[in-house]
């Protein structure tokens, strides 16, 4: 199946995104914490079957520009060069998820303590589960932006995919700051909107805001105010690189599955009915996606910062 990204083609994708779901209703639609938890596990099924049998839950990233699963490892791998390469010792995860990237890290490093916090239970029971065998790992179910640690508690905080979720980022960029060490490392994989996006044509603005709150994302920020709020929070910033392209094969594979629930509205209409509403709503992300990203709305991340 073709792959769209052409903004030529996004009013047909709105309208038939109209016909499934209410889209004044979804852009009126507040996040708060209990949202974010419900959409992973209403998702999880989509996660597990459509995504990443292996648990991950976020994207790959594959610089070749071909879909390959081991590019879910590579946000892990670059964690696992810097803890190697700085003698690091304590190291915590920022919406561990069920644990894929930590796990990875903890049965590579293990002499290194490993903490993960994530808002769901569910996230932190299958999290435990998964490396009852390890002895370097442990999990919590906490919030990142009220985090239970005594300052100066680790030399590396890392994020993939979490901090889009939250509610007050000054608080959480704060947070950060206060459990890592002097000259301790914050490294980051996310997504945020582009410099210019007010600028955008209001059809491409909505699609951003679309796939935003399909995600759960929680206050969506142009990534100079992010940067700005981290630099006031007291982070010196030594690398943001847009890494758009290398998701992008990712996005192909999700696109075309999305865009076959749009292929039958009645049907779509009934699935509506039965299945959980969040694990649905990421067909809308699938489809638009790709054409948000292509088109300059949007950009993921890799992002580098240090505790002066």
């Amino acid at each position: 199946m073709e792959f769209i990204t052409d903004l030529d083609d996004l009013p047909k994708y709105l309208n038939k995104i109209e016909k499934i779901f209410n889209i004044n209703s979804m852009t009126s639609e507040i996040i708060d914490a209990d949202k974010i938890i419900d959409y992973y596990e209403e998702s999880e099924v989509g996660y597990k079957f459509l995504h990443s049998p292996e648990g991950s839950i976020h994207m790959a990233i594959n610089y070749d520009g071909v879909f390959n699963k081991n590019g879910y490892l590579e946000q892990a791998k670059k964690v696992d060069s810097i803890i190697k390469n700085n003698g690091i010792k304590h190291v915590l995860e920022l919406g561990c998820g069920k644990g894929f990237n930590s796990k990875f890290l903890a049965e590579h490093n293990p002499n290194v303590t490993f903490t993960g916090v994530d808002l769901s239970p569910s996230h932190i029971k299958a999290a435990k589960d998964s490396t009852s065998q390890l002895n370097n790992i442990f999990f919590l179910n906490e919030d990142f932006q009220n985090l239970p640690f005594d300052t100066d508690s680790f030399e590396l905080v890392f994020e993939v995919e979490s901090i889009c979720h939250a509610l007050d980022m000054p608080k959480a960029l704060s947070e950060t700051f206060r459990v890592l060490k002097n000259n301790g490392t914050f490294i980051l994989f996310d997504g945020f909107r582009k410099n210019n996006f007010n600028e955008l044509p209001a059809n491409l603005r909505l699609a951003a805001k679309l796939t935003e709150i399909s995600m759960a994302w929680g206050k969506p920020l142009i990534i100079d105010d992010f940067i700005n709020i981290a630099k006031d929070t007291g982070f010196g910033i030594l690398d943001v690189s847009d890494i758009s392209h290398a998701i992008m094969p990712n996005l192909k594979r999700l696109q075309v599955m999305a865009r076959g629930f749009y292929k039958y509205p009645s049907l779509a209409n009934v699935l509506k009915k039965i299945l959980p509403a969040h694990l649905l709503k990421n067909s809308i992300a699938g489809v638009l996606m790709p054409i948000t990203i292509k088109n300059g709305a949007q950009g993921y991340y890799l992002i580098e910062m240090k505790k002066r």
